[in-house]
């Protein structure tokens, strides 16, 4: 009877949310369910991808790759009091690799337990609780190449029957070149067991391959993912993209065989913002993701003024460098770039970049250029030939800035 009412309030809650569509019954099938609202707005698509803190549930071995520290978490409501939750903590350390922690679960409170007769088991509700926790490992193997390893926890809950599992994920990820990556993951390589009732319930074992391009200085990303699980069921593709039209903007879409989905990105340093809606025969699904990057190994420019004027007070702008690096700095660029994306200004050299550079406004010439908005943007590569950029950072020169302080006071 337990299991009975155990397996009609999975249905109820999987029918309910649109999740999942096609993976209900499965063992485990709420780690099917998606991470983090940047990769559900793009489908899904994102084994092959994996550069973000949902790294640690689609391919660990994206982690190798990540350069910030970085705190994800989303929370998405659902129907008959259910939630969905995932976090993750991404944690580079130089010469060792990166460390991961994720979380998944999936919580459905206050159902009411009754036998055929509608008579009630028990005077307390009970709760639905499936979790996942994740320890994650990733290291390059070489520099275009990663293996990443996820150790996990299974704990469910189901009417006063608890089960704990223990498993393990692994993923391969290869960068070639700026144009490409991907990647391969096995999810429960090691497959974690269940036992809430009689029978012992042993998730899948299911493979993915993943191909991501990045094109237009990675303005531009499509990417496909392909799926098996090792079983009668069928192959599953899933597509996806994600476009920045400005720099901070993000417009997403992707679709799988039971869901299109769409989603929107807004990168505001160090945070950002990302959500999702799908469209599935049961009505529409919002998801919304918070991520922290901070420190870690990364290269960001401030500027301080933001407007100054060479003929005025303020006749020079201090950019400030942060640049931290997994491997020794072999070379740096700062480029000041003008509003047509021309440098007017370069400087560089062949060893730690300095903690700031201070700008004149003139150009590499010694002539002082136009007003006008400029964007600071910095590369360094390590002595492993990895490039990695700033964002950029804009500065202002505007001539009408008083030449001094002070105020004018006209004589009768």
């Amino acid at each position: 009877m337990k299991r009975l009412i155990a397996v009609t309030a999975i249905l109820l809650l999987i029918s309910s949310s649109g999740f999942g569509l096609g993976d209900y019954g499965t063992p485990g099938e709420f780690l099917n369910w998606g991470a983090g609202a940047r990769s559900m707005g793009m489908g899904r698509a994102f084994t092959g991808l994996a550069d973000d803190a949902s790294a640690i549930y689609y391919n660990p071995a994206g982690l190798a790759f990540q350069n910030p520290l970085q705190i994800m978490g989303q929370h998405v409501f659902l129907f008959y009091d259910t939630i969905y939750e995932y976090g993750a903590i991404v944690y580079p350390v130089s010469g060792i690799g990166t460390f991961g922690f994720g979380y998944v679960g999936l919580m459905s409170f206050g159902y009411d337990a009754r036998d055929d007769e509608w008579v009630s088991l028990s005077p307390d509700p009970f709760n639905i609780m499936n979790q996942a926790f994740m320890l994650s490992y990733a290291r390059e193997l070489i520099p275009w190449l990663s293996l990443g390893l996820n150790v996990k926890v299974i704990a469910e809950s189901n009417f006063g029957a608890d089960s704990i599992g223990y498993g393990a994920d692994v993923g391969l990820l290869a960068v070639p070149n700026e144009y490409i990556s991907v990647g391969l993951s096995v999810i429960n390589a090691v497959p974690p067991t269940i036992k809430l009732d009689v029978d012992d319930e042993q998730f899948p074992i299911i493979v993915k391959f993943g191909l991501a391009l990045k094109l237009f200085g990675d303005r531009v990303i499509p990417s496909v993912d392909v799926e098996k699980e090792l079983s009668n069921k069928d192959v599953k593709v899933r597509f996806g993209a994600e476009l920045w039209p400005v720099q901070q903007v993000a417009i997403r879409g992707g679709m799988d065989e039971t869901e299109m989905m769409v989603g929107l990105g807004v990168a505001w340093k160090p945070y950002y913002i990302d959500y999702s809606l799908s469209f599935q025969e049961l009505g529409l699904s919002h998801r919304v993701s918070v991520t922290f990057a901070f420190g870690g190994f990364d290269v960001n420019l401030s500027a301080e003024p933001k407007i100054f004027s060479p003929v005025g007070v303020r006749k020079n702008t201090t950019i400030s460098i942060y640049a931290v690096t997994k491997y020794q700095i072999s070379e740096w660029e700062l480029s000041i770039l003008n509003e047509e994306g021309d440098s007017v200004r370069t400087y560089s050299g062949d060893e730690k970049p300095p903690t700031q550079v201070i700008w004149n406004g003139k150009d590499d010439r010694g002539l002082p250029v136009s007003d006008g908005e400029y964007r600071c943007v910095m590369k360094v590569i390590d002595k492993n030939g990895k490039e990695i950029s700033s964002g950029g950072e804009t500065v202002k020169i505007s001539s009408s800035i008083p030449m001094q302080p002070g105020r004018i006071e006209l004589e009768e």
